[in-house]
């Protein structure tokens, strides 16, 4: 069994025409595990842990005046220890989630 630890988001450039994005990070079979306001060029702190086994899929959606979470994207993380990164790009989006597996 491996264990994920997702550590900090770095918004990159926003969606919103306000400067402000309101992203949400959902771990597959957790459901949403972070979401907030955030700006533009901030990194944040996420600091959310899990075990899994074999691999598991993160996905980044954008929460915004439509019903529906924009999707940014979905990766799927392996149990291979080590710190990596992982990039969110939708729409002129850009998100950097850094994590690491032990």
């Amino acid at each position: 069994m491996a264990k994920l630890y997702l550590e900090k988001l770095k918004c990159v450039t926003t969606e919103g025409w306000s400067g402000s994005d309101e992203p949400r990070l959902v771990v597959q079979d957790r459901g949403t595990v972070w979401n907030r306001t955030v700006l533009g060029d901030r990194m944040y702190t996420v600091k959310y842990d899990c075990d899994f086994t074999g691999k598991i899929a993160v996905s980044l959606g954008e929460d915004d005046d439509r019903v529906e979470t924009d999707t940014l994207g979905k990766h799927w993380i392996t149990d291979t220890p080590g710190e990596r990164s992982l990039r969110f790009q939708a729409d002129g989006v850009e998100y950097k989630l850094l994590y690491a597996v032990e």
